[in-house]
């Protein structure tokens, strides 16, 4: 097996000034890079054209299969161009919030002018209550809501600081009726798909009919519809987690803002739970927002980061994630070492694991029977790989869903399907030129095993199939089978 693909947890990557040549995201690559995130919050079309370019060609140089996350902005909720050095609050001083670009309606007598974002003001004052909080810059700034005439309110300083341009503003306990999608979330997502990209990560989710709608819009788009991955930071979205869970193709969560929204005293069991959940339905499930942060400046994590990390890995994640770390930090190739190794041996302490135990297949579910049959049989006989021969990825994601110990090696003709399961826990992938009900099926699937050091002759693999149509969703096959088996091949030791 190859060591490289030891790992089971994947690494999510953020690119930015720190990681956008050629040489830089193949170094992250050869790191550990699993998934590159392309964070629309910065940058122009142009820009991230050019990043998937070279994530591309990079992939393609180090051989493996690299998938790209477009993640939205999302309706972010801001303060407008504040002039420099930034506005110096005090607790007791009082604030006048409206929208940029306008003059105030109210008096100004008294008050210290804060401009909120034009786009995002009318909503978010039709939607706040005289007593709600507004924060700002992540919290470190907190005021309480005394009067609103939408589309401006006036607000009262409780924690001081200083205020800067373009700084986010949360409201906690607020729920908000702004659109899940903005006009710039639409170009946005037009522009991702034309890219090719293989997930895109909703910002801001409230409920499951958000993603419906997201998939609904990409359908329209294109027919090799990309990953819907919903972004759960708002106290909405932790209260409809399940709806949430159940229509969504993968979940992150974003421990940033959701400490903001919900309190940071909140967000460990919340974390454990969004995984606990998506673990037992097979869903994808990121970790993220400020894993080794220390390392943007540090060549080395904290032990407090190293244990976040390891504690991901136990509570049952598939990825974990890195932002400014790898986007704008000075050590981003050895942070995606650091994670990797972290992972690495957090993974071969699997009596600690609270991940998925002892889950039971979906009654009447042909291809869960058979999955996780698979992943015991495999165990069982000391298998060195289960090979999965899908069409779509269904059955590599359900067989994951047991966390079986034999590596799982996904085997199509589909390089979109591939990278779109580099999402999921422990599963790495091969192709073949064609998934057809021939006899050579098994020749051409030790073939690639035995090309990719996934296996060597007289070694055991398990193989999973649909037999004999071979037709997506048709998985109803497991075969215990031994390389070189297949009318007595034989393998060159350049192969072995």
């Amino acid at each position: 097996m190859p060591s490289s693909s030891a790992r089971k947890v994947k690494i999510v990557c953020t690119l930015g000034p720190s990681s956008q040549t050629f040489e830089q995201i193949h170094a992250l690559i050869q790191a550990g890079l699993d998934i590159a995130r392309l964070n629309f919050s910065h940058g122009t079309h142009d820009f991230h054209r050019g990043l998937v370019n070279t994530i591309r060609e990079a992939a393609k140089k180090a051989g493996k299969h690299v998938a790209i996350m477009q993640d939205l902005q999302g309706p972010k909720i801001r303060c407008g161009k504040i002039p420099a050095p930034g506005i110096e609050l005090k607790r007791g001083d009082v604030v006048l919030l409206y929208p940029e670009g306008q003059k105030p309606r109210q008096s100004t007598e008294g008050r210290v002018l804060v401009p909120i974002s034009a786009e995002i003001a009318q909503s978010v004052c039709d939607d706040t209550r005289v007593g709600a909080q507004v924060l700002f810059d992540d919290g470190k700034i907190a005021t309480r809501v005394l009067s609103v005439a939408s589309p401006e309110m006036v607000a009262e300083v409780i924690v001081g600081g200083k205020l800067s341009s373009n700084k986010g503003m949360n409201l906690p306990g607020t729920p908000l009726s702004i659109p899940c999608l903005t006009e710039k979330d639409i170009e946005d997502l037009e522009f991702g798909v034309s890219l090719g990209v293989d997930a895109v990560a909703l910002s801001f989710v409230r409920s499951a009919s958000d993603i419906v709608e997201v998939r609904e819009r990409l359908r329209k788009l294109t027919h090799d519809v990309p990953l819907v991955v919903a972004k759960i930071e708002r106290e909405e979205a932790v209260e409809a987690m399940g709806s949430i869970i159940e229509v969504c193709d993968g979940l992150l969560v974003a421990r940033g803002d959701m400490a903001v929204e919900v309190g940071a005293e909140r967000v460990p069991a919340i974390q454990k739970k969004l995984i606990q959940s998506c673990n037992e339905l097979g869903v994808p499930v990121i970790t993220a927002t400020q894993m080794l942060e220390s390392m943007i400046s540090s060549p080395v994590p904290t032990r407090a980061e190293a244990s976040d990390v390891a504690n991901a890995v136990f509570d049952g994640t598939d990825c974990v994630m890195l932002s400014g770390e790898t986007a704008s930090g000075e050590y981003p190739v050895v942070a995606v070492e650091t994670m990797a190794r972290i992972v690495t041996e957090a993974e071969r302490s699997r009596q600690l694991y609270s991940g998925p135990r002892n889950l039971t297949p979906l009654p009447g579910s042909v291809v869960e029977s058979i999955e996780f049959s698979t992943s015991r049989i495999a165990a069982h006989v000391g298998a060195v790989a289960i090979g999965v021969i899908t069409h779509s990825g269904m059955a590599a994601r359900v067989l994951a869903k047991y966390r079986p110990e034999t590596p799982i090696v996904a085997i199509t003709e589909n390089e979109s399907v591939l990278r779109k399961l580099t999402f999921v826990w422990g599963v790495r992938g091969l192709t073949i030129p064609n998934i057809v009900a021939t006899d050579d099926l098994f020749h051409m699937v030790e073939n690639v095993l035995v090309e990719h050091r996934w296996a060597q002759v007289e070694d055991l693999v398990v193989v999973t199939a649909g037999i004999p149509t071979l037709r997506r969703g048709t998985t109803n096959m497991v075969k215990v089978h031994r390389i070189g088996a297949v009318s007595g091949r034989t393998f060159s030791k350049a192969s072995n």
